[in-house]
């Protein structure tokens, strides 16, 4: 299954928890699942017409005070049917693509400090990820109250994220201190 199919499902997934419009989609896909998921408004609001044509979602207008009417997506027991199916069915694999260690695969057609450039700037990234994380953790601690069944699962998706992002920063270390040392060699010969 495709990585674009599954958007529907991530769709069913939120409508799953409360109904939304699909802004309220994206926000929650950035402000909540990030971590382990991405939307565009483009795929959710082309995958929302095609689930309401499915029936596996219905769509109302909502009055927003004076603001302009917003349409809001409720999942349907068809849809919720479609979604308990692709929950229990096994999980694809994903194949990883990485574009730093794509460039570092082949560290010797470029330049020592170009790579030694490419890990600082993945470390800095990794390090205000890894605060947003902890962050994101701290506000659900506060904001999401224990009675919500899915406290515990979201946390652990951020704990995920937390993990892997430490891990990328010692792969960091890792990397700074061999390109270093390739720096000093590359210095002595001279």
């Amino acid at each position: 299954m495709s990585r674009k199919s599954k958007t529907r499902y991530s769709i069913l997934v939120m409508l799953s928890i409360q109904p939304m419009s699909g802004y309220d989609m994206k926000q929650f896909t950035k402000e909540v699942i990030s971590n382990f998921w991405s939307e565009s408004y483009g795929q959710i609001y082309t995958n929302l017409k095609l689930l309401v044509e499915e029936g596996l979602v219905s769509a109302k207008e909502v009055e927003e005070g004076k603001k302009p009417y917003k349409t809001v997506y409720e999942i349907t027991a068809k849809g919720s049917q479609v979604l308990g199916e692709w929950l229990c069915a096994p999980v694809s694999t994903q194949v990883p693509r990485d574009e730093l260690s794509l460039k570092l695969f082949v560290g010797p057609l470029i330049p020592l400090e170009v790579s030694l450039q490419h890990i600082l700037t993945h470390r800095e990234q990794q390090e205000k990820q890894l605060d947003e994380l902890k962050e994101a953790i701290n506000r659900m601690e506060l904001e999401v109250s224990d009675e919500l069944p899915y406290k515990a699962y979201w946390l652990s998706g951020s704990r995920l994220g937390i993990l892997v992002r430490q891990a990328k920063l010692a792969w960091c270390d890792e990397m700074e201190s061999l390109i270093r040392g390739e720096l000093k060699k590359a210095k002595t010969k001279l």
